[in-house]
Order: structure tokens, then C-alpha cells, then sequence
């Protein structure tokens, strides 16, 4: 018999809750701070003071008096805290239930075993450093298991919700887009629609011919006037819309509908583009103006770049995950991993968005070097912008007065670390909400009572 969501929630509260109770105030002192803003202008500090409601009450620079009296602190031992990761492209259901052990793959899976698959997929990427995930075609069934965990205290980090299609938006959300529930863990945003497939395996749309396949004809999965009804339908009641593209023609056909609903539903909508693994670099600047997110995952360009030059020929290859030519238009970028397509790897990722490099070294200079990445660049784009993407600004992405407190403890600074040093970057700690809810086996720091360690 499997245990139920709430005895689980029970047990891993127990090896949890033990270092740091909830309701408390909590320093972490002596630390190699940092926190970025979307354009990546890094803010560092030397401290934070967390509060009982999970909050960060201040931020410390080293010349800062620190508070007379604590229920809690952690001495960093000069380590680099970060803030956590957010992931903006995951199935998160899809992903625990490979996770799993002894469920058959092709079961209709039974609601005990969705709770455990969300156990175990929290587990993997909170030691991981991801801290929220951007969960893309949620389906009322797995909205039932996130809802099952908040109420059981058994969400550990932050899933933001984009339903899988209109019925099940409509389904879960009703008239719009649901608050955040449980202390900012849960909310649904919108609605996740589907344009093409991956370039990888010829499913994705393009304006001509595969280099590799001439004959090989691939079609919109819809047309673009369904996409812009589609669009359209969402925005009535302002629920946030990610269209998937991958294919140079699916983006087209996103851009273009973008110049007609923007006419129509003003505001800041921050349209999602979701993969954008080819781009004709001619239709950028239609991006300029419209306030979208170009959501990417970096770890498509090692595994990719060579079906990439083969599916697109040298003329059309300039754009294929083109971050920097996306962002210099106007797009603010999110990185996410694609999981389980692959294996979420956020220190991976910066090295390849940094290098355009596989983890050898090749090629020599980066393939497409001009779509290389600043370090902080790439760090913004999987925290703060990734925030924004999901219009979670102002609760967490950055580390500042007020916002949730989810950040990392590092064995190395990731801005001064080598591309290599920077892969094998290791998630000593993982806080959520001033909590502590991962902790490495050989971490050298450990939640101190008040007065100890300094």
C-alpha cells in the first residue's frame, strides 16, 4: 500500500522542519550574496534577516548592525547564496511519474500515485536548486494532486500553472486566473497552446523545406486564425497565454498574431513564446513593443546544435536559439530545463548560455558564438526574468525587502567560476519560504542557534 500525500507530507516535515521551525526569525550571516534584476545588474550583500511569515525583512551589507536578538541563524562561512531557480518550462506531473518506480508506464495513473510522482519530483529539483517550476499543460487531474499537497502542507516550492488548453483553463480557473494560494506556492496563470513540435524530431513548422528532408511537409497544429480565436478567448478574461513554437514559421505566426490582439486587449499581457528553437532573425522586430516572454531552454543547444545545422542548412541556422538577437529585440528571456525531455540542470545550462559550448569544450568558441550570453544575463533569465515571465516580480526571483525568501547556498560564486567550475557548481542548501528543505550530505553549514559561530 502507498502512503498517503499526508503521511508523506508528515515524514518529510519531520526531517525538514527540525533545523529551522517555521514562525520564527532567522539570519543568515556571513555570506557571498547576490541577486539580479532582469537586465542583470547584480545587487550583493552580506546578510538576511528572514521573518515568521517566510518573507525577507532585510537585506545586509557588511556595514549593517546585525539584530541583537534572533530565534535562528546560519553562519554561510563566506559561501554564495543566490535566489532559487525558477525553471520555466516543466511538465511536472510527467516528471515525477518517471520518477517512479513501480508504476507502469502506459496506467491512466491512480491519485495516490500522482501524489507520490509530486513528492519525488519536488525532491529532484529542490536538490537541484529549483525552487519554483513553471508547470506547462497542467490538467485538472494534476491540478487536484497540487491542491491535495498545499492542503496537506506538502508543497515544499512553487508551481505557477499554465492549464492544457481553453476546457481545462476553464475547468480549473472559472472566470480567470486563480489567486496564489498556500503562501505563494500554487497559482494558476493561464493557458498553454500548442503551435508545432521539436526540431529534433522534424515536428517543428518552418517557412521552407528541412535541409535534411525536402519532401518532409509539416502544418500549423492550428490555424492561424484558431490560434488568434484561441488567444483571444483566454484574454477576454486575462488568463496569460504560452503559445509553444518551435519551428521559424510557428513563431511567425505567433508574431503576427500578436500585432492584431495587442490592438485589442491592452495592458501588460507579457505573451509567452515557448521553446522558439528557430527564429527568422527578419521578423524580430516585430517582438519590439509587445511585452513578451521568450521562454528557451539552453540545454537544447548541446544536445541540438548539430540537428539544428542538418534540419535547417547555413543559411537558416543564424537562428536557432538565438537568445541574445531575442532580447536585443525587445523579448525578456526565461530559461527552464524542458523536463522530463531532459534532465533539469539550471548549472549546466548557464555554462552552455555563457559558452554555447558542450560540457568537452567544443566547439572551439561556441557554436553561434554571436548568441552568447553575459553570466549575469543567463543568471537573470532563470531567476528575476523568469519571475516576470510568470508575473511573479515582487514575490520571488530576486532576494530584497519583502520577497520570499527561496535562495541556494553554492560551493562557488557562479560568476567568477570557470565554464567547467560552473557545470559542476553544487547546491549545498535549498531554503523555500525562510525553510530549509534540502540539505547535501557532506553541506558544510548548518542552521546554529543564536550566538553560536561568530
Amino acid at each position: 500500500m502507498k502512503p498517503s500525500v499526508t503521511a508523506l507530507a508528515f515524514s518529510l516535515a519531520l526531517v525538514l522542519a527540525a533545523p529551522t521551525p517555521a514562525q520564527a526569525d532567522t539570519l543568515i550571516d556571513n555570506v557571498n550574496g547576490m541577486s539580479l534584476d532582469r537586465d542583470g545588474k547584480v545587487e550583493r550583500f552580506t546578510g538576511l534577516l528572514l521573518g515568521d511569515d517566510g518573507r525577507i525583512e532585510q537585506v545586509l551589507q557588511r556595514s549593517d548592525k546585525r539584530p541583537g536578538k534572533v530565534d535562528y541563524k546560519v553562519d554561510g562561512k563566506g559561501r554564495t547564496v543566490i535566489p532559487g531557480f525558477i525553471d520555466s518550462h516543466v511538465q511536472l506531473m510527467p516528471l515525477g511519474l518517471s520518477l517512479l518506480t513501480d508504476t507502469k508506464p502506459d496506467a491512466k495513473p491512480r491519485p495516490e500515485d500522482r501524489d507520490q510522482a509530486l513528492l519525488k519530483a519536488q525532491q529532484a529539483l529542490l536538490a537541484r536548486g529549483i525552487t519554483t517550476v513553471t508547470d506547462m499543460g497542467t490538467t485538472i487531474e494534476d491540478w487536484q494532486s497540487y491542491r491535495r499537497a498545499g492542503d496537506a502542507g506538502a508543497l515544499q516550492m512553487r508551481i505557477v500553472a499554465y492549464a492544457e488548453g481553453i476546457d481545462a483553463m476553464i475547468l480549473i480557473g472559472g472566470p480567470g486566473p486563480t489567486p496564489w494560494l498556500y503562501d505563494d506556492r500554487l497559482r494558476l496563470n493561464g493557458v498553454k497552446l500548442t503551435l508545432d513540435g521539436a526540431l529534433m524530431s522534424r515536428a517543428a513548422t518552418l517557412k521552407a523545406p528541412y535541409a535534411d528532408a525536402p519532401t518532409s511537409k509539416v502544418g500549423l497544429r492550428l490555424s492561424e486564425t484558431q490560434l488568434k480565436n484561441l488567444m483571444s478567448r483566454a484574454s477576454m478574461d486575462k488568463f496569460q497565454v504560452a503559445v509553444e513554437a518551435s519551428g521559424d514559421k510557428a513563431v511567425q505566426a505567433v508574431i503576427d498574431s500578436l500585432a492584431e490582439l495587442s490592438e485589442t486587449y491592452k495592458g501588460d499581457r507579457r505573451w509567452r513564446i515557448e521553446n522558439v528553437e528557430a527564429i527568422d532573425l527578419n521578423d524580430l522586430p516585430g517582438l519590439t513593443g509587445k511585452g513578451v516572454a521568450a521562454s528557451m531552454q539552453p540545454q537544447q543547444v548541446e544536445i541540438g546544435s548539430t540537428v539544428a545545422e542538418a534540419r535547417l542548412g547555413p543559411a537558416r541556422v543564424t537562428g536557432a536559439y538565438a537568445w541574445k538577437s531575442l532580447a536585443g529585440a525587445g523579448a525578456s528571456l526565461a530559461f527552464g530545463s524542458g523536463a522530463p525531455g531532459a534532465t533539469p540542470a539550471p548549472f549546466a545550462a548557464l555554462s552552455i548560455a555563457v559558452t554555447r559550448q558542450r560540457a568537452d569544450g567544443e566547439p572551439y568558441g561556441g557554436w553561434q558564438a554571436q548568441e552568447r550570453l553575459t553570466r549575469e544575463s543567463a543568471l537573470a533569465a532563470w531567476t528575476a526574468g523568469a519571475a516576470w515571465a510568470g508575473f511573479a516580480e515582487g514575490r520571488i526571483g530576486r532576494l530584497a525587502k519583502g520577497q520570499r525568501a527561496d535562495f541556494l547556498l553554492l560551493d562557488r560564486d557562479p560568476l567568477l567560476a570557470t565554464p567547467a567550475e560552473l557545470r559542476a557548481t553544487q547546491v549545498l542548501q535549498t531554503w523555500v519560504n525562510g525553510r530549509l528543505v534540502y540539505q547535501a550530505k557532506d553541506g558544510e553549514t548548518a542552521p546554529q542557534e543564536p550566538g553560536e559561530g561568530r
